[in-house]
């Protein structure tokens, strides 16, 4: 324990001690000293849970701006800052990950419908297998539309309770750690997705070519294309709860009038005319694929749109947003 409290005291050299300082100090002690009780328990040997408890600590710079925050807030308010809870954070994170998962089968039911509507042609040909196909489209939209229905509201609901709260270091702790642990799955996704919208085009050329069934390869790169799509979805909606705890002070919610302290952070990060974007820019992507695919009939490239528009999204947004 003296190897703790040693490097506890070495966080605070060079700061000036005050009573809050002071508390703060006696508060990750006695933090660090559960926590190596609790690590002792689980068989951890005196060293292996020393350079665990030591691990664990933020940074306190980060410990000391979040003081700072808190009492001026008092000192403005007369009470206390309303904080987002360790329980809430791991009910986010449990929220989006389901929500990741709606929103990926959605995406890919409705693909899946648009398939069987070209296999349905390939085996009947037009005509009556044409008008009978449209069912199933509005089949894998009946699936579907309810998929996003239900994630988006648990998102909004979720986003609702927790708007203008501020995220403390602790939480933006074990937000670093999930991140990292879902790195490799998040690598895994990207390069999943990557590799069945490039197989997808497999099929379209070998059915188009050699037995010139060309709704066939249609159906089966829609088929790739669903899968690729699902495991970019997954992959970018759980990455992108870890971000949104992470780089945001006062938790910033997607849905309905923003608190004044959240209101206050989305906008000094984000110019209006972006925000805006946020909320047109995928609508007009589905629409440009219907309109391409239906209108104009070029199924065979209009997948790409897809993987196109998301990098081109995430580029912007690297641009144009702030990220203190």
């Amino acid at each position: 324990m003296k190897t703790i409290k040693e490097y506890i005291d070495s966080l605070f050299l060079g700061i000036t001690e005050t009573s809050q300082t002071k508390q703060l100090k006696e508060d990750l002690l006695a933090s660090a000293e559960d926590r190596y009780e609790d690590l002792k328990g689980q068989g951890k040997s005196e060293n292996e849970a020393i350079g665990s408890v030591i691990s664990e600590f933020g940074s306190i710079d980060e410990l000391l701006e979040e003081m700072n925050i808190k009492q001026e807030f008092i000192d403005e308010k007369g009470y206390e800052l309303n904080e987002i809870t360790m329980d809430e954070s791991i009910d986010f994170f449990k929220v989006y990950h389901k929500a990741a998962t709606l929103i990926g089968l959605g995406v890919m039911v409705i693909l899946l419908g648009v398939a069987a509507l070209f296999v349905s042609m390939e085996l009947y040909g037009k005509g009556i297998a044409e008008g009978f196909g449209i069912l199933f489209i509005f089949l894998g939209a009946a699936v579907g539309v309810p998929l996003f229905i239900v994630a988006g509201t648990s998102i909004a609901n979720k986003g609702k309770k927790l708007d203008d709260r501020f995220i403390p270091v602790q939480i933006k702790n074990e937000t670093k750690k999930r991140k990292e642990a879902f790195q490799r799955s998040f690598i895994f996704c990207m390069v999943a997705g990557v590799v069945f919208c490039i197989l997808a085009i497999i099929p379209l050329v070998f059915f188009t070519t050699i037995y010139g069934a060309e709704f066939f390869g249609i159906a089966c790169l829609l088929v790739f294309a669903a899968f690729g799509i699902f495991f970019f979805i997954f992959g970018g909606v759980i990455m992108g709860s870890f971000t949104k705890m992470l780089e945001q002070t006062y938790f910033v919610s997607d849905e309905g009038e923003l608190g004044p302290r959240a209101k206050a952070e989305r906008n000094s990060k984000r110019p209006v005319w972006f925000q805006t974007l946020e909320k047109i820019y995928w609508p007009i992507i589905v629409a440009i694929f219907l309109i391409q695919g239906f209108i104009l009939g070029n199924w065979g490239s209009n997948w790409t749109i897809f993987p196109v528009a998301g990098i081109t999204f995430w580029v912007l947004e690297s641009i144009f947003s702030k990220n203190e």
